[in-house]
């Protein structure tokens, strides 16, 4: 485990919340994730600066409330690159958990080719593809995230290695049938809930 050994449970239980909100409502609050994941980058970067410069903490505080202001501003206004990162997570994901027993490298370069593919698609099919991302996205890391209450592993190694992500589907083949079943369910519910409203709407007006 890293240092962060202490807040692994919590961490964890937050990627789960975190993945369950975007397999069931991740088109709905698209926008909002995004301002909220640009608000942590800017708030990161912000952090790193005050360190650098080595403030007062009034004059540190403020600089993080900028930042994550700035940060959660900028990522709402790169809605279409971040649907394009959407879609090729998407089909990065797909291609890694399907080809988990090939080579990895062969796992890995499917991926990245999938990747630009979902993401290109995602520009043109908006809606279709950020219920289907964010289904399967939400869906891997929510049971990315469970294995750490299951078999005490240290997710977060895969996440900052994700090269090593085939050989750990490999060694728990329960997660990618797990993955798809519950991203399937997920996007069921997406496009039953509230999938068809805004084009509804658009036809009407």
């Amino acid at each position: 485990m890293t240092d962060l050994t202490a807040h692994y449970p919590w961490i964890s239980a937050g990627a789960i919340a975190w993945g369950l909100l975007d397999v069931f409502f991740g088109y709905r609050v698209f926008k909002v994730t995004l301002a909220v994941v640009g608000g942590l980058i800017g708030l990161g970067g912000a952090h790193v600066l005050a360190t650098f410069l080595a403030v007062t903490p009034g004059v540190a505080t403020a600089l993080l409330v900028v930042g994550a202001m700035l940060g959660a501003a900028l990522a709402f206004l790169l809605y279409l690159a971040a649907v394009f990162v959407a879609g090729f997570g998407f089909g990065a994901t797909l291609a890694l958990l399907l080809l988990a027993r090939q080579p990895p490298v062969v796992a890995l370069v499917a991926g990245i080719v999938l990747g630009i593919l979902g993401g290109f698609l995602a520009v043109k099919v908006q809606r279709i593809l950020i219920v289907l991302s964010t289904s399967l996205l939400g869906s891997f890391r929510a049971l990315l995230a469970l294995t750490y209450f299951t078999a005490q592993i240290d997710w977060l190694f895969y996440v900052r290695q994700p090269e090593q992500l085939p050989a750990l589907l490999d060694g728990h083949s329960w997660i990618m049938p797990a993955t798809l079943a519950l991203a399937t369910v997920g996007a069921v519910a997406q496009l039953g809930l509230g999938g068809d409203k805004e084009p509804k709407k658009k036809k009407a007006e």
